[in-house]
């Protein structure tokens, strides 16, 4: 019977060596969202984002978590009740919140960036090339397929 590491193992694709960092990253930080956190793992990116673009706005934050606002509206409105950001509206444009983020706020996201690097470490731990250069390598990759994507389409 063929396993899934031998298929991962002799994968002639990039996408599939991709697809399988994301779901076992996933899956990873998906069990410590739900045992560490007072968010939903579809809430963890945007979370994320305002920790390190403290004061964007909403639209901003659905741009960059490639999702609606109305969403992004319903996850914020929960992560005031629960104590996770404060919104103020924005001096600039009167129909716009600035998104900052709390006490509670900041420590559920530093605990997760704090699994973050655990995970990085488990996974580069026995490799022969630093964690700076992988990430180097595959910010390269990205950039590539990103200017790619604009060239064709």
């Amino acid at each position: 019977m063929i396993e899934y590491d031998d298929i991962i193992k002799d994968s002639p694709f990039i996408a599939n060596h991709l697809i399988t960092l994301i779901k076992t990253h996933d899956f990873y930080m998906n069990k410590h969202i739900k045992s560490g956190t007072d968010i939903l793992p579809s809430q963890y990116y945007m979370l994320l984002f305002l920790y390190y673009e403290m004061g964007t706005n909403q639209s901003d934050i659905a741009k960059a978590c490639l999702m609606d606002r109305s969403g992004v509206s319903r996850a914020f409105k929960e992560f005031e009740e629960k104590g996770l950001i404060v919104r103020e509206i924005d001096e600039k444009n009167k129909r716009a919140y600035k998104i900052t983020l709390t006490k509670k706020g900041t420590e559920t996201a530093e605990f997760l960036i704090r699994k973050e690097k655990e995970w990085d470490d488990m996974i580069c731990d026995e490799l022969n090339i630093p964690r700076e250069e992988l990430l180097e390598l595959l910010s390269v990759i990205s950039l590539k397929s990103l200017e790619f994507n604009r060239e064709k389409f």
